[in-house]
């Protein structure tokens, strides 16, 4: 049986960059820089770091919950408002009154979105998830910080920094590649048109060419090696809501990477977390680690995740049976 215990927990985390992390805030041009924003640093002056955003992390987490969920329940498709709803938290309209027996049925249903939140019909479904932004470990941040960085030599943010420069070149240009090309003559018949070409011609076939293709562009990021400081809060969670937060960290271990160009080789990371529950037991303790392609658990998100598991055997199995009418409801978006 699922207990109705309700606790509160605290969980700071290290995320530590494998390769180069982009999160942009402003560009210019083909340039483009990191987000910053202004904090209080030790000196007590304004100054400008990078951080990554907490609505960024927060999103990633329901985005790999939501799909953790519907894998479980057997690759489930649902139509495109619950959908947005699952993962992006839904949207606000007028179709439905403030129902308090529909929020406590979508609290039952899906322990990830009573974590998450989200609005449905004119409501807003508040979360119990208070997820901080990733500051780096660094001399500006010092203030926000715990308070065992205090006393550590640590460096600016600045130093941490990289700009990468990067080409992407045009393949209509490249001769080995050219024969795919449609509407190119043959090699000989293409220099025979361009040596009886008139100056004015040449001039006007380049500009049917198009725009160029080629381009040089720079990216600012913090740099591999770099590490960051992460607090998250669950406020009067079961433990079948605690287990719903694990699965999105499980999911994410799969693929762990933070901000964008992960196509190129940016945000592979690796990540851990360790707990209290204030009031109760202030001695940290280990709560997940992700590192070398697993995710580790301590013995208390372990059993939390394994209560969840249970749970979504059991909804699936209902919603085969069809025999519980509100779970269709609910997944059709009916509700």
């Amino acid at each position: 049986m699922i207990s109705e215990q309700v606790k509160t927990y605290r969980l700071d985390g290290e995320i530590r960059m494998l390769a180069p992390l982009s999160h942009i805030g402003e560009s210019h041009g083909t340039d483009s820089y990191l987000a910053e924003q202004v904090v209080i640093g030790p000196d007590g002056q304004p100054q400008e770091v990078f951080v990554y955003s907490g609505n960024a992390f927060r999103g990633m987490m329901r985005d790999c919950g939501m799909r953790y969920l519907l894998d479980r329940l057997g690759g489930l498709q649902v139509p495109v408002e619950t959908f947005h709803l699952l993962f992006s938290g839904g949207s606000l309209g007028s179709k439905t009154f403030v129902d308090i027996e529909q929020a406590r049925l979508y609290r039952k249903l899906l322990p990830l979105f009573s974590i998450l939140g989200g609005g449905t019909g004119n409501q807003i479904i508040s979360g119990k998830l208070r997820v901080g932004q990733l500051y780096p470990i660094t001399e500006e941040c010092k203030r926000i910080l715990p308070s065992q960085y205090h006393d550590q030599d640590l460096p600016s943010w600045r130093q941490w920094t990289v700009d990468l420069s990067f080409t992407r070149k045009d393949d209509t240009k490249d001769e080995r590649l050219r024969q795919y090309l449609m509407g190119l003559e043959a090699p000989e018949q293409q220099l025979m048109l361009e040596t009886s070409a008139e100056p004015t011609k040449k001039a006007s076939k380049k500009e049917d060419d198009g725009p160029a293709q080629q381009m040089r562009y720079t990216v600012e990021c913090l740099a591999a090696g770099s590490v960051l400081y992460q607090r998250i809060e669950l406020i009067d969670v079961t433990e079948l809501e605690l287990g719903a937060w694990v699965s999105c960290l499980a999911k994410w271990s799969q693929s762990p990477y933070l901000g964008g160009k992960s196509n190129i080789g940016f945000g592979l990371c690796e990540a851990s977390w360790q707990y209290i529950i204030p009031g109760e037991d202030e001695e940290w303790k280990p709560f997940v680690t992700i590192k070398d392609g697993q995710c580790l658990m301590s013995p208390m998100p372990q059993q939390a995740m394994e209560t969840y598991d249970r749970f979504l055997l059991s909804l699936y199995q209902a919603y085969l049976d069809n025999s519980q009418a509100e779970i269709k409801m609910l997944l059709a978006g009916e509700a």
